[in-house]
C-alpha cells in the first residue's frame, strides 16, 4: 500500500490505477477551487482536508474517502457570517457500465468511471455540498438579532393595540361628524 501525503492534491486522477496500487492519498484543496460550493459561501477562504483510500471492497474496486473543512456561510437568523465545520465520509464502488452497477450489493454506492481520469474536484465538491447543513445559524444568540427582533415585536404589538382601541367604538366616526346640538333640539 502506497501513501502519498501532499499539501495540494491534483485536480484529477486515474482511479483504476490508484486501486491497482492500493493507494492512500491525503492532502488539501483551497476552497476557492470549488465554484458551485463557493456560490453558497460568505467567504472562499480556507482549505478542505481530504483523505482518499483506493482498494478493494467485497471484491469490487473501491474508493473510500473523508473530507473536512471550516466553511464560512451566512447565518439564516442575522445574515452575518458564521463558521461551520463540515465533515463527511463516503465509499464508492468503481463501475464502468450499468451492468456492473446492477450487480453491486446494496451497501455500496456506485461511481461511474468515465474516461481515463476522473475529477477529484467534482467528487469532493459533490460530497461537500451533500455534507452542508440545511440551515446555518450562530450557536448562541446572534449579535444584534434579538434586540432588533424585540423592537420589531414591540412596535407591531403597539400598532395592534392602537388599532384595537380605534375599532372598539364603532360609533366614534359618527360622533366626529355629528353637529353639536343646542339644548332642547330634538331629532325627528
Amino acid at each position: 500500500m502506497q501513501t502519498q501525503l501532499s499539501d495540494m492534491l491534483s485536480e484529477s486522477l486515474n482511479f483504476v490505477r490508484q486501486v491497482e496500487r492500493k493507494r492512500t492519498i491525503e492532502g488539501v484543496y483551497p476552497i476557492s477551487k470549488f465554484t458551485r460550493l463557493g456560490e453558497t459561501l460568505a467567504s472562499k477562504v480556507g482549505d478542505v482536508s481530504v483523505k482518499l483510500e483506493f482498494g478493494d471492497c467485497v471484491g469490487y474496486a473501491c474508493l473510500r474517502g473523508s473530507i473536512s473543512a471550516k466553511l464560512v456561510t451566512e447565518c439564516q437568523r442575522c445574515l452575518d457570517p458564521v463558521e461551520t465545520t463540515v465533515t463527511g465520509s463516503f465509499k464508492f464502488a468503481l463501475v464502468h457500465d450499468e451492468e456492473e452497477f446492477d450487480q453491486l450489493p446494496d451497501e455500496l454506492e456506485p461511481y461511474l468511471i468515465e474516461g481515463e481520469e476522473q475529477s477529484l474536484i467534482d467528487l469532493i465538491e459533490d460530497e461537500l455540498l451533500l455534507s452542508l447543513p440545511m440551515v446555518t445559524v450562530h450557536e448562541g444568540a446572534c449579535s444584534n438579532f434579538m434586540a432588533i427582533k424585540n423592537k420589531a415585536v414591540k412596535a407591531a404589538m403597539q400598532i395592534e393595540r392602537d388599532a384595537d382601541k380605534k375599532a372598539s367604538n364603532p360609533f366614534a366616526a359618527l360622533k366626529a361628524i355629528q353637529k353639536p346640538s343646542k339644548k332642547g333640539d330634538k331629532i325627528n
